[in-house]
């Protein structure tokens, strides 16, 4: 039985990709999910200062709190700092990142950020989804723990997206069994015979036997991300759908 407390759910708010910030937030008020992994379509350190004051002002006031920030996309150095600084704003726990795995220098200047604003990095992965050229993502892995091992950092994790993994292959007893403590956050996506990224819980991904492997394997503080892009029209009633998944797999 999953010792994890079923109420541990939050969103990423890329599921709400064709909404306002105001919107999604209001659309959350709707739904029983009190935590949210801000994506920076909606807010970022990119937006004008009365942009982010308003937008932060209006997290502030709804009933969700900030988790998490990202995913961010990172090229090169000398891109992440102004990142950190506003998920520290923003009050958030960790920050998930994308950039291509062979890039050391990169991965050297988050352990060095990670440590300075006290926030945990979690390395996103992705599959062919979204990359056509997955020499610039982490996609397997192999990928996520060469990284892990050549720097042993507590600040420097994992964000596992699970729909991703399965994608690729990569079953997530796996996953979670090779990262264990360094799993930093985890995005809670599905495939199935409708679609490619779907809701957890209606496809293959088999949320009892994921949620109990991160009992046993990890000890993930923040609470579990609900993550898809299915069409507008179906966003809330996957959201509710999600966490009813969730929570049922959790008490068993």
């Amino acid at each position: 039985m999953s010792s994890r407390s079923p109420d541990s759910v939050g969103v990423q708010s890329v599921v709400f990709k064709s909404r306002s910030l105001a919107d999604l937030l209001d659309a959350l008020e709707d739904t029983d999910i009190d935590s949210l992994e801000l994506w920076g379509h909606h807010l970022s350190p990119e937006n004008d200062d009365a942009t982010i004051a308003a937008g932060k002002e209006r997290i502030e006031d709804s009933s969700v709190e900030i988790c998490g920030y990202g995913v961010v996309d990172l090229e090169d150095t000398g891109e992440a700092r102004e990142h950190f600084e506003f998920a520290e704003d923003l009050g958030a726990g960790y920050i998930t990142v994308n950039y291509p795995p062979a890039r050391d220098d990169v991965t050297e200047e988050l352990v060095e950020l990670a440590e300075e604003f006290d926030l945990d990095v979690g390395i996103h992965n992705y599959s062919t989804v979204h990359h056509d050229d997955l020499s610039t993502v982490f996609s397997d892995i192999d990928d996520v723990r060469s990284v892990l091992d050549r720097y042993d950092h507590p600040r420097l994790g994992v964000c596992i997206d699970t729909g991703h993994f399965l994608v690729m292959d990569e079953s997530p007893d796996e996953v979670i069994s090779a990262f264990g403590d360094r799993i930093v956050a985890v995005h809670l996506k599905d495939t199935s015979d409708d679609e490619i990224e779907d809701l957890p819980g209606a496809g293959t991904l088999d949320l009892p036997t994921v949620l109990g492997l991160l009992d046993e394997h990890a000890n993930v503080d923040a609470p579990l991300v609900i993550e898809y892009e299915l069409p507008d029209d179906r966003v809330l009633n996957a959201l509710r759908e999600a966490g009813n998944n969730i929570r049922t797999a959790a008490e068993q």
